[in-house]
């Protein structure tokens, strides 16, 4: 089993890395309020991949957003499809064809780590290709060499503090320690990127590419990048 398929084969399943409720909807408040300065005026069409439970999707159609969720593993999907099913600016694709040149933003949040180094060429043309000419991807959550376990739980502990979940947070570090994410985080490992490491994996890809001055999630010691695709 590669990790693409063990990873995918692992959020298919009824998993969650969030440690509560209050976690879950802290982090896509956190989430939506860093990348919403990054958005083009309404009208729009975005897609977000990877998406995960995707809470921010109404603010973001409320921004004038046409939103399109992505989830590679597809058992998530037909949730998704029922969450939102009452939001007609909200679609669920199974076939990302019927978005190329379409999208003016693509999001790309804490999803590449999970992505084999040799499997992100690919990814990244992919996305691209739903991008019309001058379209931006947001990549977030970009897990460098220097990143550890300790900083992980450090983050997510000063954002507990701040958010008030500080007991909760507690609770499901310790159930993570001995959890199936945690046994996998160890047997397939996650993909690591400088900076420069990043910069060119998405200039090969026909991006011109911006530093962020922080990362758009919670995780300070983490970064995130802005690319443009390049006509």
């Amino acid at each position: 089993m590669n990790n693409k398929t063990g990873w995918i084969d692992y959020w298919d399943g009824d998993v969650s890395v969030y440690t509560g409720a209050r976690h879950l909807k802290a982090h896509y408040r956190e989430l939506f309020a860093g990348i919403e300065p990054l958005l083009p005026a309404g009208p729009f069409t975005l897609l977000d991949y990877g998406c995960g439970e995707a809470l921010m999707a109404p603010d973001i159609a409320a921004r004038g957003g046409r939103v399109f969720l992505y989830d590679a593993a597809g058992g998530r999907r037909p949730r998704l499809r029922q969450r939102y099913s009452h939001l007609d600016g909200v679609v669920v694709p199974d076939d990302l064809s019927v978005l190329d040149g379409q999208c003016d933003v693509v999001l790309l949040i804490s999803v590449i780590q999970y992505v084999p180094r040799d499997g992100l060429p690919a990814l990244l043309a992919q996305l691209r290709r739903a991008l019309r000419p001058g379209g931006k991807l947001i990549v977030g959550d970009i897990l460098s060499p220097a990143n550890s376990v300790v900083g992980d739980v450090s983050a997510l502990l000063r954002f507990a503090w701040r958010e008030g979940f500080v007991a909760e947070a507690v609770r499901g570090l310790m159930r993570t320690l001995n959890s199936n994410y945690n046994q996998r985080r160890k047997t397939l490992g996650l993909s690591t990127y400088s900076f420069d490491e990043i910069r060119g994996q998405l200039d090969a890809a026909g991006f011109d590419v911006t530093a962020l001055a922080e990362n758009v999630g919670h995780a300070r010691h983490r970064r995130s990048v802005l690319a443009c695709r390049r006509d």
